[in-house]
């Protein structure tokens, strides 16, 4: 009986211990929207097409093979250390395989390479202006978050987010997002691809 009753007591404590660490929605929805919002940012950067470049790469931007532009120096990220620390910054170590690949070391798919979308020389940062198919859709909308499961570490929710149809018009749509502690700092344990945010319903 003394071995029932000690069993209940400790797990009465652990799910004490769990519940405290519990987050709202509204605590949950800060720490993720933040993340959203810089995540997006860099998305823009990184597959979308809000770089600049010194010069205006006209119809290159529509060729075949890789062409790469200096990034101009007004623009949000002008070395790759400072590019590749916004990345470390808001996504988990275990998620940045896929883009690391993408942007900064290259890829093969089927035994065709890719090459990597920025590189650094002696002129600076270099953007391959060609390498942009990816097309930003994906509108997140702040303050949604519903917590799913949370603990002192993880956080994963249900974000609204708003896709477009051919026509252009938003329809609405539920996404997974999951947030971890990473030496005390939180980050994304995936990436979205979400294009922008917004304060307001689009629907």
């Amino acid at each position: 009986m003394k071995k029932i009753l000690s069993l209940v007591i400790l797990v009465a404590m652990l799910f004490s211990l769990v519940s405290c660490s519990t987050y709202s929605d509204e605590e949950a929805a800060e720490i993720i929207d933040a993340l959203l919002i810089r995540e997006a940012e860099l998305n823009g950067y990184i597959y979308f097409d809000s770089f600049q470049t010194k010069e205006d790469p006209g119809d290159d931007i529509y060729a075949s093979y890789q062409k790469y532009y200096v990034v101009h120096p007004d623009s949000r990220y002008v070395t790759l250390a400072s590019l590749m620390g916004e990345v470390d910054a808001i996504l988990a170590t275990m998620a940045r395989e896929d883009i690391y690949n993408y942007a900064f070391n290259g890829y093969e798919d089927d035994s065709v390479s890719f090459p990597s979308r920025f590189f650094e020389d002696e002129e600076g940062l270099k953007i391959d202006v060609t390498n942009n198919e990816f097309k930003g859709r994906t509108v997140a909308l702040l303050g949604s978050a519903k917590v799913k499961r949370s603990n002192a570490t993880r956080i994963r929710a249900e974000v609204v987010t708003y896709r477009f149809d051919s026509e252009g018009n938003p329809y609405e749509h539920i996404k997974t997002v999951e947030v971890i502690n990473e030496n005390g700092v939180w980050k994304l344990y995936a990436q979205t691809l979400i294009a922008s945010t917004t304060d307001e319903p689009l629907i």
